[in-house]
């Protein structure tokens, strides 16, 4: 009588088993590379943000034309503006960073406005009140000395088909236009439009402040 081998069956994986050791791979795989994930959501979140942030307009293009009415009552067109440098302003009067940056904008208007440039008859600033309020909009032209300049509003906030029109999302955004509308750039510092104005000056403010 030959010998009777007793085979145990070993008993397979499930499918289960299998599933558990890929998660503690991965998990395994996430904790080694943490620091390499949150660079990459954080790079994510600022390059969306940026892109969020830009308006649809950008540098070389000719600047959207649009009409309103001027704070006075008095009806503007901003076609009307070329053979000027213009810079047009997207700000508000519930804006923080828009206030801190008038007294800036009004050195800017004043050294400007009257200056003789070799291409241009002038400077100006067209503000774009971004407003719900006409009253408070009022007065917080008049209490911060904008009244210098082109101050305009439709009172439709974001949702204004000039800020549509822009693409503009977030303020204070600027548009620096030069004489034949074209947008010189976006979102300059006062700083950059003061040298790069001052490079179309007629004569130098050395010699300006001379005479």
């Amino acid at each position: 009588m030959g010998r009777i081998y007793n085979f145990h069956k070993r008993r397979m994986p499930t499918k289960g088993y299998f599933c558990g050791l890929k998660k503690i791979s991965m998990l395994e795989k996430l904790k080694k590379n943490y620091g390499y994930i949150l660079i990459a959501l954080g790079l994510c979140y600022v390059v969306g943000r940026y892109f969020y942030k830009k308006p649809s307009v950008i540098n070389g293009e000719i600047a959207p034309t649009f009409a309103s009415i001027r704070l006075n009552g008095e009806p503007f067109d901003m076609s009307k503006t070329r053979g000027q440098y213009i810079l047009l302003d997207f700000w508000g009067s519930w804006c923080g960073p828009c206030i801190e940056e008038v007294p800036k904008l009004r050195t800017l208007h004043k050294k400007f406005h009257n200056n003789k440039f070799k291409d241009a008859t002038n400077f100006d600033i067209v503000s774009f009140g971004v407003e719900k309020d006409r009253m408070r909009w009022l007065s917080a032209v008049q209490k911060m000395g904008m009244e210098g300049w082109i101050n305009i509003s439709d009172f439709k906030y974001l949702d204004s088909p000039l800020t549509l029109l822009y693409g503009v999302r977030v303020i204070p955004t600027k548009f620096l236009l030069n004489t034949e509308g074209v947008i010189m750039g976006v979102n300059l510092t006062v700083e950059e439009m003061d040298k790069l104005l001052s490079e179309k000056l007629q004569f130098s403010p050395r010699a300006l402040s001379a005479n």
